[in-house]
């Protein structure tokens, strides 16, 4: 996370949530309420803290944003990496897409771990662009993995 909550009682996911809602704006508050089918007060009260967001009120949020970044706060300090369920067999389009995909994010996660060692140290902020990088790429390949076992006759 860019952002700088440190003065804020807004902690954990909760302040993952803050970021991408309100200071990102990547999201509309009520247009997510009203897929995860609860008012936009009570969404507002997770995201700033102030309620905690119960379990299966999470799988709901990830299901009206489709952002994996929730599942990832969860599955890395866990040692796994969330993917997407792959249903059906991909398209030849699809997977060579996917594949061209593979390179460039290793080429940004190598240019996040350059980046880092110009001044001959890592610092936090350094490491965490690394580890997103690196992560992307882990997904990246993980998917890839399962739609070619669904190629598996």
């Amino acid at each position: 996370m860019n952002s700088n909550l440190n003065g804020s009682s807004i902690s954990g996911f909760s302040a993952l949530m803050y970021y991408a809602f309100i200071i990102k704006k990547k999201y509309r508050v009520d247009c997510v309420a009203k897929e995860m089918q609860i008012a936009t007060d009570t969404l507002y009260r997770y995201i700033r803290g102030e309620n905690v967001m119960p379990p299966d009120r999470i799988i709901d949020l990830v299901r009206a944003t489709e952002d994996r970044e929730y599942l990832d706060f969860f599955c890395d300090p866990c040692g796994y990496v969330a993917i997407p369920k792959i249903e059906s067999k991909p398209s030849q389009k699809e997977r060579e897409k996917d594949e061209i995909q593979l390179p460039i994010l290793l080429g940004r996660a190598l240019q996040e771990i350059e980046q880092a060692y110009e001044d001959g140290k890592i610092e936090r902020a350094e490491l965490q662009k690394i580890e997103r990088a690196l992560l992307k790429l882990q997904q990246q390949a993980s998917l890839l993995r399962e739609k070619i076992k669904k190629e598996v006759l």
